[in-house]
């Protein structure tokens, strides 16, 4: 991963103690992990590359983003779509004097080979912000059972709410993190940020109560983000989730040549690691969207694999009429 350079953030004077605030998710694969780009040379919590709106400086919203970003690290973005807007007050608001700051996020995808261009900040595996969203069982509970028992727990030990409104939380925090045989809704992500934060005290909080409880900090959350920026990282992924679960086949996500098996894991990095791999590549291959190059990938220990690329025709597909696909009953693993 890129190293940092400087902090990111430019600060600008607010106008009348109130500022608007425009934020970058920047979002990439490596592996099977998805990443984000942050600058972290300002506070002790990550942030999102981010510029305070000028209107005299910037036609709107969208080239403010674009024009920043470029000049500051390299990135010519694409496809750049604004996901969630969030208010920080006080102090620390990261652009400019204390005051309070609307942040306005935006969700940009940046393929593998682009990553090594950026020359300001730091990619971060997204799921060290929030690994409640993490599916994936790594020698016991999986992330979102492990901080969805935590909150049950914190939760049944408080003596502040009535019994109805135990039981009304308690059955929030069952569905929003699929415990007790509940479905997982991967989209519920703003639901999973809100239930962290407003219930019991933040997991990475020293002194707080995962300390008392001896569970390990590292391991609930391991990386801070500030609240608004970890909102508008929820609400990206959100999005970027319900999109594949739609059509997964994350064009922006994979190199320019690839394998089939690069392009699954690139939408499991996204939504779990749940797609069935046959039904998987009977669906890609249907869609009519990638075509053979002709030339094979060597494998190591194992059969060289057929390297495909996107049809100049599979590039409009944004514009293509949607087409549903239930992911639990065709492509995801029960």
């Amino acid at each position: 991963m890129s190293e940092r350079i400087a902090p990111m953030v430019e600060r600008r004077p607010s106008y009348g103690g109130f500022a608007v605030e425009l934020a970058a998710c920047l979002l990439s694969v490596e592996g099977d992990e998805p990443v984000v780009l942050v600058d972290e040379g300002t506070t002790n919590e990550a942030r999102f590359p981010s510029v305070a709106f000028d209107p005299g400086a910037h036609k709107c919203l969208d080239l403010g983003v674009r024009d920043w970003l470029h000049e500051n690290t390299g990135i010519e973005l694409g496809r750049l779509e604004q996901v969630h807007t969030a208010r920080r007050n006080g102090v620390g608001s990261g652009i400019g004097d204390p005051c309070s700051a609307l942040s306005i996020g935006f969700l940009g995808l940046i393929p593998p080979q682009q990553r090594s261009t950026v020359t300001r900040g730091t990619w971060r595996r997204a799921l060290d912000f929030m690994p409640w969203e993490d599916r994936r069982r790594r020698g016991g509970l999986a992330g979102h059972e492990r901080v969805g028992q935590y909150l049950l727990s914190r939760l049944q030990s408080s003596t502040l709410a009535g019994e109805q409104a135990l039981e009304r939380q308690s059955r929030r925090i069952r569905t929003a993190f699929g415990l007790d045989s509940t479905p997982w809704d991967e989209t519920a992500t703003l639901e999973r940020v809100g239930l962290v934060h407003k219930l019991p005290p933040y997991l990475n909080e020293t002194g707080s109560a995962a300390y008392a409880e001896g569970m390990s900090v590292e391991a609930l959350a391991p990386s801070r983000m500030v609240p608004d920026h970890l909102q508008i990282l929820a609400a990206a992924l959100g999005r970027l989730r319900a999109r594949l679960r739609v059509r997964p086949i994350a064009m922006d996500l994979v190199p320019p040549v690839f394998t089939l098996l690069d392009l699954q894991r690139s939408a499991e990095a996204i939504l779990g690691p749940s797609l069935h791999k046959q039904n998987f590549r009977r669906y890609v291959e249907g869609a009519g969207v990638i075509e053979a190059t002709g030339t094979m990938r060597q494998q190591t220990g194992g059969r060289p694999a057929q390297l495909f690329r996107f049809r100049r025709e599979g590039m409009s597909e944004r514009r293509l009429a949607s087409r549903r696909l239930a992911v639990s009953g065709t492509l995801q693993r029960a």
